[in-house]
């Protein structure tokens, strides 16, 4: 009761004080959690599954302990389950990126990310199920899972079990079951859930049985318990040298929770998460915590100082210093209690109504019980710094004469006040140079020639069976037909376009190398004009051409085919003249010509060697080089994809759009760091705005006699800013060494970068001046043309 009394009768002394004191604080609670609780997700995907804790998946590393990637062998699971008595149970699954067409009545759909899986997948990670068997769901070849949300949009309702979808142009499936969506920090993301069987006959991916070589399939274990896993490690290392003969990996076991923050593989059901970004992010969050809790200490500790006669009162009374720290505790913790409250109140309102606003700005879906715990515990040692140290300083304020308490003040030793402010401008240079600096790179990344012509170019996916559409004799047909509607300019067709930066890729030798010795090359299949519809050069030789038959792959004889391969390639196979030469991967071939080296991945990466074959079965998109202007060109062309093929939905999408795309986490931290930035430099302006306005009543005196001596509005206002100028300058100083190490850490992930040019820390000097002079200057101003009057019988 006494502390509510003592907390309402200084909150009523200085309400306006008071009340930005509370939302500064109130600000940078709310931002904290917001930011923390994603950084959370983000490093805990699929933790609130049961069993979750004891799954993992197995990846390979080549001779080179070199990560190799997630694709494992068919048999492997069964292998690995029937071996080690540490393994309770074994799943496979498949992440199909390529299109599949579906049709529910009269309505057709194009999907993406469809999951094949063995029968026990759903048992394995515990998924939760709305309607049917999760256990026997998979087991018949003709069965289709569905979400939740699939099931309403297929068919208007989440109770599907038993109704019929046909894939393709007549392949039907039934519903076996309806599960609940995957979260959002999940790995997994897929509407349709496929039996891994099937994947061979309704998609182009072939999923080879034996253990000849490896099948775009990613193996699942769930271990007995969790230091099962520790054992197992050592154990399947070199488990493959019984079952492969040629270069055997060797094996790792990669926790769950792990897959979407470490050792990124590609070819993931969900982008992999950068780290980097994660531990940036998290480092702002506790920068605006800690601004907050600054901002709190300055008013505080500058509110007590203003008024010290109230501490000597008490002490002059026989108040000890112990009773003094007590008081004074329990106001602040008053203080930080409100505080908390508003921002629940404030996270509420970000979760509900700004994220649905502004798409960059990530989502709270859960708060679980250990980030909780984990908050509580931060949330803690927040109340006890920003409530303990500034109750020891004004507890420890001397007491001599009460009427000469003031000369005593804190004002007449103002250097932790300075650190404060300065401390706060620091934070925030650093933030605003940051922001620049991602900016300047993400502008550099979307106007970098990629070295083919990015623009005017669409992809159609190829969302057909090989044995259902257009293949081979029909091709050249439909490339025809189009090609003679107005405003097409080429057409190929390919198995990834340059937007899409999966690709396949393999060991490859060629004549003239050193025996045994191997490149790693990316491979694409690609048709007729692909080189041509892109605008890529061929530097040498020539490339693919309609009147060499023998360009296309032939699985059905032992004819070399042809490859094109990039200059990339060509100096890492380290062969004079590779031109005619065979190169042998999983298809022998000769290279027929080298093309100039481009981007076919984002520009986190380098140019990889890169090798291109004309193989049918794994087209799935097709490549147009239009002339968006011309009307109703869409129109037209679908008239053509519906003459050809009826049964398959027709979607576009823009090259451009795509590439763009491949920055979306670049762009989306940008975004969020220009929020919280702007958060940062709010709260250091209503801390320097409070401070500001205890200054100004704290000189009145001064300022009146500085006016009745003939000192003018202008040398005032000069003299009330000099100091805060001082700050900002000391502020920068530190600022600039600080944000350079952070910004050189972070352009280490891209293999193209902008330069680190000086004008970013000078412009984030000046603006954090600007915005320090323009939140002191009105109550310097306001305070110099007070009449002196009034100032001389202030107090």
């Amino acid at each position: 009761m006494k502390t509510t009394k003592i907390f309402f009768r200084g909150f009523k002394r200085n309400t306006r004080l008071n009340l930005l004191n509370i939302s500064s604080m109130a600000i940078g609670i709310a931002a904290a959690i917001i930011v923390l609780s994603y950084v959370y997700q983000e490093f805990n995907y699929d933790t609130q599954y049961p069993n979750s804790n004891r799954v993992y998946r197995i990846l390979t590393k080549n001779d080179k302990n070199e990560l190799s990637g997630a694709a494992t062998y068919g048999p492997l699971a069964q292998s690995l389950k029937s071996d080690f008595p540490e393994i309770n149970d074994a799943t496979r699954v498949s992440f199909y990126w390529g299109y599949l067409a579906l049709t529910t009545g009269d309505k057709k759909f194009n999907e993406t990310r469809t999951i094949f899986a063995d029968s026990n997948f759903f048992t394995l990670f515990s998924f939760p199920f709305v309607s049917g068997d999760a256990s026997k769901c998979l087991r018949s070849p003709n069965s289709i899972v569905l979400s939740e949300s699939a099931a309403r949009k297929y068919f208007g309702e989440t109770d599907a079990v038993g109704k019929q979808i046909k894939i393709g142009k007549d392949k039907l499936f039934t519903v076996a079951g309806v599960y609940k969506d995957f979260s959002s920090n999940s790995n997994f993301r897929g509407d349709i859930i496929l039996p891994l069987e099937i994947m061979s006959r309704i998609t182009q991916v072939w999923i080879e049985p034996s253990w000849n070589y490896q099948s775009d399939i990613h193996t699942f274990v769930l271990t007995e318990n969790i230091a099962a896993a520790d054992g197992l490690s050592g154990k399947i290392e070199n488990y493959l040298s019984g079952h492969v003969q040629e270069k055997p990996e060797k094996l790792i076991l990669q926790a769950l929770k792990n897959i979407h923050t470490e050792m990124h593989t590609g070819w993931e059901s969900v982008p992999q998460a950068n780290r980097s970004y994660l531990i940036l992010l998290g480092m702002v969050a506790l920068a605006i915590l800690t601004m907050s809790a600054v901002n709190f200490l300055m008013l505080y500790i500058g509110m007590a100082s203003k008024d010290p006669i109230n501490t000597s009162v008490k002490k002059v009374c026989g108040a000890s210093k112990t009773s003094l720290f007590r008081d004074h505790v329990g106001e602040i913790f008053s203080y930080i209690l409100i505080s908390t409250t508003v921002s629940l109140f404030l996270v509420f309102l970000y979760n509900s109504v700004l994220t649905t606003q502004f798409s960059f700005l990530p989502k709270i879906n859960n708060f679980s019980s250990r980030f909780l715990q984990i908050l509580s515990g931060i949330i803690l040692v927040y109340t006890i710094f920003t409530s303990v140290l500034p109750a020891i300083v004004v507890s420890r304020l001397k007491s001599p004469e009460i009427y000469k308490a003031e000369k005593q003040s804190l004002y007449k030793q103002p250097r932790i006040l300075n650190i404060l402010v300065v401390s706060q401008f620091t934070i925030g240079v650093v933030l605003l140079a940051i922001t620049t600096l991602f900016y300047k790179q993400i502008h550099f990344l979307k106007k970098h020639n990629p070295g083919f012509a990015r623009e005017e170019l669409i992809t159609i996916p190829l969302n057909m069976h090989i044995g259902d559409g257009f293949y081979n004799e029909n091709m050249d047909v439909f490339c025809e037909e189009i090609k003679k509607q107005a405003g097409v300019k080429e057409i190929t067709f390919a198995f990834s376009s340059p937007s899409d930066v999966q690709t396949s890729a393999d060991e490859a030798s060629c004549d003239g190398m050193p025996e045994g010795e191997t490149v790693q090359i990316q491979w694409n299949s690609v048709y007729y004009d692909y080189f041509e519809t892109l605008g890529i050069k061929i530097a040498e030789g020539r490339g693919f051409n309609r009147n060499f038959q023998s360009d296309m792959v032939d699985f059905d004889s032992d004819r070399k085919c042809a490859y094109v391969i990039n200059q990339k390639a060509a100096k890492e196979l380290g062969v004079e003249n590779p031109i005619g030469k065979t190169l042998y991967s999983y298809q022998k071939g000769v290279i027929v010509g080298i093309a100039e080296d481009f981007n076919f991945k984002s520009l986190h990466s380098e140019i990889n060697p890169m090798c291109f074959n004309m193989n049918p079965f794994y087209y799935n998109e097709i490549i147009v080089r239009i002339n968006p202007q011309t009307t109703d060109i869409f129109n037209n062309i679908e008239k053509v994809w519906n003459d050809f093929v009826p049964a398959y939905p027709f979607e576009f999408k823009f090259v451009d759009d795509q590439l763009n795309q491949m920055y979306e986490a670049e762009n989306n931290l940008t975004a969020s760091l220009n929020a919280f930035s702007g958060i940062a430099i709010l709260i250091a302006c209503m801390g320097l705005l409070a401070l500001t306005i205890l200054s100004m009543q704290k000189r009145t005196k001064e300022i009146g006699i500085r006016k009745v001596n003939g000192a003018k509005v202008s040398e005032i206002v000069v003299l009330l800013n000099q100091d805060y100028i001082k700050w900002v300058t000391i502020a920068f100083i530190v600022a600039t060494p600080i944000a350079f190490f952070v910004i050189q850490n972070w352009l280490e992930n891209f293999a193209y970068q902008t330069s680190i040019s000086w004008w970013i820390f000078v412009v984030a000097g000046i603006f954090a001046l600007l915005i320090a002079l323009l939140t002191v200057s009105f109550q310097s101003y306001k305070a110099a043309t007070k009449n002196p009057v009034e100032a001389l019988r202030y107090e």
